[in-house]
């Protein structure tokens, strides 16, 4: 729930229907769109290599985030707190990945309950910034927004799990509503959070993310065979230095609550896998059914490296309308190998 933040800063309400609208939309169709737990099951079989990776980049980036929050708030309280916090909040998630399923729901909805006590705390809504970019170009990043947001679900294996435990494809309906109010409780703090990190927000998104790390190391655990599921483990771990590395590799933010510019811009870079890589796959393999063969997987690579010069100056750069031209590929390749009868699977 810091995207938001970030896209009402640069381009203002503007921002944050580009946030809100394609991301509850796509969110909500998961479960009409795969509608049965016995196809949700049969994507995961089929899929389940490209599902570990979205868990393992999710783990990643939240860490990452833990370490960027605490290096610009925290450090100057506790000396490499930034360092050791992440690996706690992510040994905490870890104990929580060995919960029975059935205890997350109650987990969830205790967790939703006291993050919209949150944005009421936090109420009347801040007035929302002017931008300080051309809200035009949050236009022009409407098509990788809308694609990453719609697609990246059927790789996410939480999204599979609540589905297969649901009695419903409706349930992803009322998840919808559910989440337009978490989105909702980021207005409320917009503005607070870019100077200060008050102890409630604090620990609001402390606790969401020590969920939705538990839950991705949950469920990436649970989709991998017996004997790969050190592999996953050790991928996570690694992933996670890594992240804390990027982190902190422009130093500490001094004095507190100053954020670097860079690091913001290291935030942003991140969701290339949300907007790029996870929609990509699925688009060119998953909709089309196409097997994950040497060829098809180095030509997915080539687009993919190709297309980062252009994310790289549309996201920081400022010349948003080149981030359309990855999705077009992209899109141009799925519509194509569907043309050839592929079935979608």
């Amino acid at each position: 729930m810091f995207l938001p933040v970030v896209l009402m800063h640069r381009y203002g309400w503007v921002g944050f229907m580009l946030f809100s609208i394609p991301n509850v939309l796509g969110c909500a169709a998961f479960g009409y769109v795969v509608k049965t737990p016995k196809r949700s099951r049969a994507l995961v079989q089929k899929y389940k290599t490209a599902m570990v990776f979205f868990a393992i980049a999710t783990v990643a980036f939240l860490t990452f985030f833990i370490a960027m929050v605490a290096n610009v708030y925290l450090n100057d309280s506790v000396i490499g707190i930034s360092l050791w916090l992440p690996f706690c909040i992510l040994g905490a998630s870890a104990s929580l990945a060995f919960l029975p399923t059935k205890c997350w729901p109650i987990l969830a909805a205790c967790l939703w309950v006291f993050s919209i006590y949150v944005g009421i705390s936090f109420l009347p809504f801040e007035a929302a910034p002017i931008g300080t970019l051309p809200w035009q170009d949050a236009i022009w990043l409407l098509p990788i927004t809308t694609f990453g947001f719609f697609l990246c679900p059927y790789l996410d294996p939480t999204f599979h799990r609540a589905l297969q435990c649901s009695p419903s494809k409706h349930s992803f309906g009322i998840f919808g509503l559910a989440f337009i109010a978490m989105i909702g409780v980021t207005c409320t703090y917009q503005g607070s959070i870019l100077i200060a990190l008050g102890t409630l927000l604090g620990l609001h998104l402390a606790l969401q993310s020590i969920f939705t790390i538990g839950a991705h190391l949950k469920e990436g655990m649970n989709i991998e065979i017996r004997n790969r599921k050190w592999r996953f483990i050790v991928l996570t771990i690694v992933a996670c230095f890594i992240a804390v590395a990027i982190s902190h590799r422009f130093g500490s933010a001094s004095p507190a609550g100053n954020w670097f510019p860079e690091a913001m811009d290291d935030y942003l870079r991140f969701f290339v896998l949300y907007g790029l890589v996870f929609p990509g796959i699925v688009a060119t393999f998953m909709l089309t059914g196409r097997a994950f063969t040497p060829l098809r997987v180095v030509l997915f690579v080539i687009v993919a490296v190709l297309s980062l010069p252009l994310l790289e100056i549309g996201y920081i750069g400022g010349q948003a309308w080149l981030s359309i031209l990855p999705v077009v590929v992209f899109l141009t390749w799925a519509f194509a190998d569907r043309a050839k009868g592929i079935t979608i699977t």
